[in-house]
């Protein structure tokens, strides 16, 4: 979150300002796999008036020249809630935090009923502005104590004192920070408690702030010696109600805004960790703890990215595989108005100077962690349809709708609309001329928008739906911290939104009362320092799956949960088990529970259980280590694609390596060649015996070292009976002539040693990306197809391609003799040869970024496009790789295909493609890209104003305002020049099985959507698992996108296990043992001999080769 930019300008601040995009995220198009859920229509919540429920909170804020967001960044992050039964009668009473407004507490009378009992309680009104409630039982009598943050502009440390009212049990507080020295003087936004050492007692995390407008380079010397006041706090609860701060001692020491907290045991090692969600530079915090009482910040090596400016967070079970997820707010803009007037922007340069400083890789947009072992995180949120839900504070996961899935309640809303662009630019014509205005003069200045709240339904296979009109959660104002709980006790989740200038919002659930689902709720009765149970974990059992939850209050935004747990059950699912395993490890387990009940469960009852060793399968593949690293490591040389092309959607100079296969000398063992980059040579890999590797002809490649490789194939292309190698040229840094580009084949002498061959290809000066052999003229040698990749500098136009005639070891462009339509088919990555139409003769199919899957059938060696034919044309995407197999054992041919997937900022469908312009717009002899996206059914574009008319000057002088370009769509933008120029569209970005129905004709399926979390750009078709079906091994991820889009980086490595029909079996991470975290463009097996487990090779962009070994354990 970011204050007035001209402001900020002002005291030295740089912020990642810069071009804006728009985000082709919609609602409608998810995807989904799912199931059709049954019938559970109609409102899920009721939202009651004050006069109904008792509850009249106001979070009031009168902003004056003394007291105003100017004077405190976070004034308008408005306060919190807290739900908690804190007088044991059964209901849960109610807690609101304002910000300088007062507090209150409501006494829970029954039937959705409330009384204010903030002045009989003792409830002290203080200074300072208020921020997160925790209702934790901190010294164990049985009774709700509350703990309030607090923050605020003042130098007096007692007015930012947190405070902590001791429940008396007589519906009375006392306010005794102080006395158990927990009267913390940083700016507090929340706490946490839990018990980090396993001494039965809670200790407590303090999520801080420090201060604003920081110049980098102070930012970097706080970074290095956080002062304490604004360092997140760590205290160790001494079992005589006093704490001690052992931040220090902890590894607690740092330097952020932490807005979010959320606690769980993520790596599931029996230690509760921490994760810290920060605005601004400062990256998420991700404290693993040791079990030694000491943490260690694990977010750069255990998720790959985080959001930007995080807020608030939660962290869940939202796919029941017993891990818990994390999910962060931000504050991207659904509409394309709001992204492109009213969002902050992302500066190329500022983006990767703080990356070189240290920071972790983060993007304006939510984050949906989802957790795959061992407390590391595949980021999903563009797959799942929770990537913006603009100005967002509180996530809350809970199932709603009792169908066994954890829903999520998202508020929303920011009291004045400080980031509109129109307005700081007007605010800095102001200053400029006349100084700093008042604050009432700036305030009369900027609009006040009323953002709706956000409610989505779990839908299952990852994907959620956005519910808010029908089920009822769809107020618009300004919402901030928010709690749930069951208020009136009929089993279902009610929610309490906390808001600004508006009564507080009471959602009384509905499902219950309309009887569908049923439910079950525990109430923990924990060990004798941990009376409400915090930290237990529960696993249900039903007859449709399992559920997890681990209990904790602090959730969502500045706020707290009831204290009993909940579980939805689906109708016609029946309980099977409930075990609950308590921190110290001692667990009790119930069968046969009956749903639609309250259920007790004591720490008294439970016992400690020795665990059995698991045996675990082995994997089926294990990782090559060596103490000396890696023999090759990709090194992409320095180049700017955005410098000549600035809309440009992600480089197209970081295609490599690419990785070729053959016995190069006869002996029965598989080796390899992988492509270096431009100023790399590549390398030749000879396999040895005992997973051992040489390599051959180093100094014949290195002369060639210039070049960038971006394919190669081993063929015998002089019929001599051995493996010559033929290497692709290509890139984006070379000039679109450039001798660089020039492919070039090395001919073997029979013994794996090879010299570059003189004159075999005719000039080929096109940036390639695939070669593929085939004899496809049926002469008796090997001919090709190059596949060009694209044209240096002007993207997506068509590069050429070649057909190569091989006569007697040279070779003869005959691409106008046997398929003219093949010189530039499209921007092509990859091609196979293989007999589609069943004749017994080898046909071709080529694909690639921006085309269909172009299949030409070879009639007496022409080849004939009959893609249209076969419905393949159509199915335009950005297709990566293409392989093939007999995937349905039904004795033809079927193929698969690696595409960009579907966690990905850009949405392609029939109905709403994906698009791409091309033309001189400006006409100053250069190509401009316009893409183009679709939002709320018109096509806009995706870039904003500032960006576009860097490329493109003509629009900032035809919009002269935010606003008018925020209200025009991309014809609006660019008029009738759209016709004249190269126009493309992307319709699938699915990775996808065709399986041939026999007849000719082809049926395009999606793979399982795990498949979908990254661009797939390497596949292994084999029997892994020794069934006699065909599997799947794929690989690939996209680390080149521009900043705004964000890295597509989720891609992890998956196995899929086949089962003859067609249909694939997701294997997780730990059964497989295949881990491809990097940047991998491709992925090739090797043989090793009879008998022997096979080598898998992943080729990385810019980073190390990994090697792994076939287990054989399967077999």
């Amino acid at each position: 979150m970011r204050t007035l930019k001209s402001l900020l300008t002002l005291v030295g601040i740089c912020l990642l300002f810069g071009c804006e995009s728009g985000n082709n995220t919609n609602k409608e198009n998810l995807n989904s796999k799912a199931e059709t859920p049954r019938e559970n229509s109609g409102q899920v919540f009721e939202l009651l008036p004050p006069n109904q429920t008792g509850i009249n909170f106001v979070n009031e804020l009168i902003e004056t020249e003394d007291v105003n967001f100017f004077k405190f960044q976070y004034l308008y992050n408005g306060g919190g809630v807290g739900i908690g039964d804190i007088n044991n009668d059964g209901l849960a009473d109610v807690y609101f935090t304002g910000t300088i407004d007062d507090d209150k507490l409501y006494l829970n009378q029954g039937d959705m009923k409330f009384k204010d009992i903030t002045a009989s309680a003792g409830i002290l009104q203080n200074e300072g502005v208020k921020t997160g409630i925790s209702m934790v039982d901190i010294n164990a009598d049985g009774l709700l104590d509350i703990y309030v943050c607090r923050s605020g502009w003042s130098e007096n440390a007692e007015e930012r004192a947190n405070l902590l009212y001791i429940n008396q049990g007589n519906n009375t507080f006392k306010e005794q920070a102080k006395a158990f020295g927990l009267a913390e003087t940083g700016h507090s936004v929340q706490a946490g408690f839990f018990d980090y050492d396993k001494d039965g007692d809670l200790d407590c995390y303090i999520a801080n702030h420090g201060l604003f407008r920081i110049p980098f380079d102070e930012w970097d010397k706080l970074t290095e010696n956080p002062p304490a006041r604004f360092s997140d706090r760590f205290y160790r609860n001494n079992g005589d109600n006093t704490f001690t701060d052992v931040s220090e001692e902890a590894g607690i020491v740092n330097f952020g805004h932490g807005l979010g907290l959320a606690i769980s045991d993520f790596n599931k090692d029996g230690y509760p960790d921490v994760y810290v969600a920060n605005d601004f530079r400062a990256n998420d915090y991700y404290y693993i703890n040791n079990g030694d009482g000491t943490f260690a910040e694990r977010s750069k090596s255990l998720t790959s990215h985080v959001s930007y400016f995080s807020m608030g967070t939660d962290a869940a079970d939202i796919n029941n595989d017993g891990l818990t997820d994390i999910f962060v707010v931000e504050m991207l803009a659904e509409d394309n108005k709001r992204q492109k007037t009213n969002m902050a922007s992302m500066n190329p340069d500022r983006f990767w100077d703080l990356v070189k400083r240290g920071f972790h890789y983060q993007f304006m947009r939510n984050t949906l962690q989802l957790n795959i072992g061992g407390g590391s995180f595949s980021e999903i949120a563009y797959l799942s349809g929770l990537t913006n839900t603009d100005w967002s504070w509180a996530p809350l996961f809970a199932d709603f709708d009792h169908d066994g899935k954890k829903d999520l309640a998202v508020t929303n809303g920011y009291l004045r609309d400080t980031q509109d662009k129109d307005y700081n630019k007007k605010a800095n014509e102001i200053i400029e001329k006349n100084g700093l205005p008042s604050f009432l003069t700036l305030s009369s200045m900027m609009k006040s928008t009323r953002l709706s709240n956000y409610v989505f339904k779990n839908e299952g296979d990852y994907r959620f739906s956005d519910k808010s009109e029908d089920w009822g959660f769809n107020f618009a104002g300004y919402s901030n911290g928010m709690a749930y709980g069951d208020l009136d006790n009929d089993g279902d989740i009610d929610l309490i939104v906390n808001n600004f200038n508006d009564p507080a919002s009471v959602y009384k659930n509905t499902v219950s009362d309309r009887n569908l689902g049923h439910y079950l709720k525990v109430q923990l009765e924990g060990p004798a320092a941990n009376t409400k149970g915090l930290g237990a974990k529960l696993n249900l059992k039903t007859l449709k799956g399992e559920q997890y939850q681990e209990f904790w209050v602090a959730r969502g935004f500045q706020s707290s949960c009831d204290q009993v747990v909940h579980f939805g059950i689906e109708e016609g699912d029946e309980i099977s088990s409930l075990t609950v395993t308590w921190l110290d490890g001692k667990e009790e387990t119930i069968n046969k529970v009956e749903y639609d009940q309250t259920l007790k469960v004591s720490y008294s009852n439970s016992i400690l259980i020795a665990k059995k060793e698991e045996k675990n399968n082995p994997p089926f593949f294990n990782m090559l280590r060596s103490k000396k690293g890696s023999f090759f490591v990709h090194k992409e040389n320095e180049y700017d694609d955005y410098e000549k092309e600035i809309l440009l959607p992600h480089k197209q100079s970081m295609h490599g390596p690419k990785i070729a296969v053959g016995d190069v000398n006869n002996d029965g063992l598989e080796d390899f060649y992988i492509g270096g980059a431009a100023g790399q040579a590549g390398m030749l890999v000879v396999q040895l015996a005992n997973k051992q590797f040489g390599s051959s002809s180093a100094a014949i490649f290195a002369e060639d070292a210039a070049h960038e490789d971006l394919g190669a194939c081993f063929v015998d292309l002089d019929n001599d009976g051995d493996q010559d190698l033929y290497v692709v040229s290509g890139g984006n840094e070379f000039d679109e002539n450039s001798e660089l580009l020039q492919d070039r084949i090395y001919v073997n002498n029979g013994q794996g040693i090879y010299l570059k061959a003189i004159n075999a290809l005719p000039k080929m000066l096109s940036s390639g990306g695939t070669v593929v052999a085939n004899d496809f003229d049926n002469d008796s040698d090997q001919d090709l197809f190059v596949g060009g990749r694209i044209t240096p500098g002007k993207y997506p136009f068509a590069p050429r391609s070649y057909l190569l005639r091989n006569n007697n070891g040279r070779f003869e462009d005959v691409t106008d003799e046997i398929a003219p339509e093949l010189k530039n088919p499209g921007l092509i990555s990859s091609a196979i040869w293989s007999d589609f139409s069943g004749d017994g003769i080898k046909d071709l199919i080529v694909v690639g970024e921006w085309t269909g899957i172009l299949m030409y059938k070879n009639e007496n060696g022409k080849l004939v496009n009959v893609s249209k034919e076969n419905g393949m044309e159509s199915e335009t995407g950005w297709w990566n790789k293409i392989e093939v197999a007999d995937i349905d054992q039904d004795g033809d041919l079927d193929y698969i295909l690696g595409n960009l997937g579907l966690n990905y900022k850009y949405k392609a469908s029939k109905e709403e493609p994906f698009e791409v312009y091309a033309h001189d717009f400006d006409k100053n002899g250069t190509i401009d890209i316009v893409l183009g996206y679709y939002n709320d059914g018109t096509v806009f574009p995706v870039r904003g104003r500032q960006c576009s008319s860097e490329q493109m000057p003509m629009i900032a002088e035809k919009f002269k305002t935010y606003e008018e370009f925020g209200n025009a769509d991309l014809r609006d933008v660019y008029g009738d020049m759209l016709d004249e120029a190269l126009h493309l569209e992307a319709n699938n970005f699915s990775s996808s099985i065709m399986i041939n129905n026999g007849d000719g004709s082809f049926k395009l399926k999606a793979l399982p959507t795990k498949a979908q979390f990254a661009p797939i750009n390497g596949i292994i078709t084999s029997d892994f698992n020794f069934d006699g079906n065909v599997d799947l091994l794929l690989a690939g991820n996209l680390f080149q996108a521009e900043v705004e889009t964000g890295r597509a980086d989720a891609g992890r490595g998956l196995l899929l296990i086949g089962n003859g029909e067609g249909e694939f079996e997701e294997v997780s991470i730990q059964d497989s043992g295949f881990l491809a975290y990097l940047d991998a463009k491709d992925i090739a097996m090797l043989s090793t001999g009879p008998g022997n487990g096979r080598i898998i090779l992943v080729g990385n962009n810019n980073s190390s080769l990994q090697i792994f070994w076939e287990t054989l354990a399967r077999n």
